[in-house]
Parts: C-alpha cells; structure tokens; sequence
C-alpha cells in the first residue's frame, strides 16, 4: 500500500472528483510524482483516471454535481472544453505536447474553481 493517505475525514462519506484532484494536486505541488496516481505523466490517462472517479461514482448512485459545474465552467465560461479533443487535447496542444505542464494546468482550474466557487458561496 502506498504512503499516501487520503484525509481521514473521506472515510465513509461521499467524495466529488473534485476533491479528489485538488488532493492529488496538493501532493504533486509537495513533490509526489503524477505517475503515483495516474500510472503514467500522460493526459489521456488523467483523463482516463477522471472517468473512471465519475463512472466509480456513478455505480454507487452519487451524484457529483460539483464535478459538472466544474465541468460545465472549464466549456461554458474558460471555453477550454472543445468538441472533439476536451480539455487534455486542448492543454496538450497549447503546452506543445509536454504532458506534465498540460496535467499541471488541469490541476490549476480544478483549484480556480474551487476558490471561485468557494467566493459565490459566502
């Protein structure tokens, strides 16, 4: 089992993709490496570990609604979710294929969301 523990307080209770990333985004801003989550520094297979929260998710009968708006935010108001090659292909292109700073990018919306959607709350 790994080093890496989750917060004690997503025992038993429901965790949006959300939080998710914005945990793994903390680890890798404190040195983890991407690939100890994702298996490899590569978009696609964010992308893939993304799905696969959502579908985990999904098969328990959660609804992730924060995940959706955050979703609905990257395409509706960044317009960084494009038809045909969402947000990893879009990041990928703009960073010139260098993975790691597309990933990182990614990471950095979650996080703006966050604190945005934490403002519109108070």
């Amino acid at each position: 089992m790994s080093a890496i523990r989750p917060p004690e307080e997503w025992k038993g209770r429901f965790v949006s993709t959300l939080d998710v990333l914005l945990f793994i985004r903390e680890q890798i801003l404190g040195g983890v490496m991407p690939e100890m989550f994702f298996g490899k520094l590569d978009v696609g297979a964010v992308a893939a570990f993304v799905h696969g929260v959502r579908f985990h998710l999904y098969c328990g009968g959660a609804e992730d609604s924060r995940y959706q708006e955050f979703s609905a935010w990257l395409r509706d108001v960044r317009n960084e979710f494009p038809s045909g090659k969402g947000w990893a292909g879009l990041y990928l292109e703009e960073a010139g294929g260098d993975h790691r700073a597309a990933i990182l990018r990614f990471l950095e919306r979650c996080a703006e969301y966050h604190v945005l959607a934490r403002e519109r709350a108070t």
